[in-house]
């Protein structure tokens, strides 16, 4: 939903510029019945310059009418504006429904063939195991595109209360890596810090979700034989930097700030949801950080850099 004030609102704009047209209408017809007979009685009462003042009056009204009439084609346009947007907001959740759809319908079929198949056949116990771990895996895909719908509206919430306490970023992020390894069984996440610790207020179960967004992306955006993202912490400058890094698809140059806003699916694709960049970027700038998008083009990879600018 596009949030604006009340005066910017397409409804109130269109009124106005009728308003604006008519009012310029009016005035000048009133300009001629009214304002040049007042105008020629103060020139003959004063034995004044008729042709001088007159020309004065018809400038003033040129320059009224030219005012109304840039209010006119300024609303005009600010209407044309909102309506792409619209237009454009619609196209990106349509994207949005069906990568969105994808996403639920092929866990939920994986899933119904796995019963059906334990339904209809006596499995070793081996081959049970192998079907439970897919099984697994499928819920753990549903179960994270449910938690990125919840997160994204607690993160739209204004009255939001995040759970912030005085936690260890470098700490965090081990721990992380080390309590999720489910998260990486399709490549390898390298981690590397060049600052030993660095405090700052966390939403832990936040900073977690910002991490594993940004990681499994890299992962699923990815056709490298060997997949491998490495999550770098450094000092620039008195501030924290953290680049995640990955090979995979990488981004065009038009794109590097588009990944960020809801909806947006990367040449318009039906992988994915289309909120898990806009949900990080919602999360970093909770933590009053900044996050970027960088990449050398297509097939060459991405780094997101995350920025936390000394406070203390």
């Amino acid at each position: 939903m596009i949030k604006s004030r009340w005066f910017y609102h397409p409804l109130f704009i269109f009124i106005f510029s009728l308003l604006a047209l008519a009012l310029s209408l009016f005035l000048y017809i009133r300009s001629y019945l009214q304002v040049n007979e007042a105008l020629q009685d103060v020139v003959i009462k004063y034995n004044l310059n008729a042709k001088q003042i007159l020309q004065s009056e018809t400038w003033v009204l040129i320059l009224t009418l030219s005012l109304l009439v840039s209010v006119i084609l300024a609303g005009l346009f600010i209407i044309y504006i909102y309506y792409q947007k619209m237009i454009q907001l619609y196209r990106l959740q349509q994207n949005f429904i069906n990568g969105f759809t994808h996403e639920l319908k092929t866990p939920i079929a994986s899933l119904q063939l796995f019963l059906e198949t334990f339904s209809r056949h006596e499995l070793e116990r081996q081959e049970q195991l192998r079907y439970l771990e897919y099984m697994k895996r499928d819920t753990k895909r549903l179960s994270d595109n449910v938690n990125r719908i919840l997160q994204l509206g607690r993160l739209e919430d204004k009255n939001i209360k995040a759970d912030f306490k005085d936690e260890d970023l470098i700490s965090v992020i081990g721990q992380f890596i080390k309590n999720t390894p489910h998260l990486f069984d399709e490549g390898r996440v390298e981690f590397e810090s060049e600052v030993e610790s660095y405090f700052m207020q966390i939403d832990f179960g936040l900073f977690e979700m910002l991490l594993m967004n940004l990681v499994t992306n890299g992962f699923i955006y990815n056709k490298s034989r060997e997949k491998v993202v490495r999550i770098k912490v450094t000092m620039i400058e008195k501030s924290l930097v953290i680049d995640i890094s990955d090979n995979g698809i990488g981004l065009e140059k038009s794109e590097l700030k588009k990944v960020f806003k809801k909806f947006y699916q990367v040449g318009r694709s039906t992988k994915g949801s289309g909120l898990g960049l806009y949900i990080v970027q919602s999360i970093v700038k909770l933590h009053k950080g900044e996050i970027t998008a960088h990449s050398d083009g297509v097939g060459k990879g991405t780094i997101f850099r995350i920025v936390f600018k000394e406070t203390k």
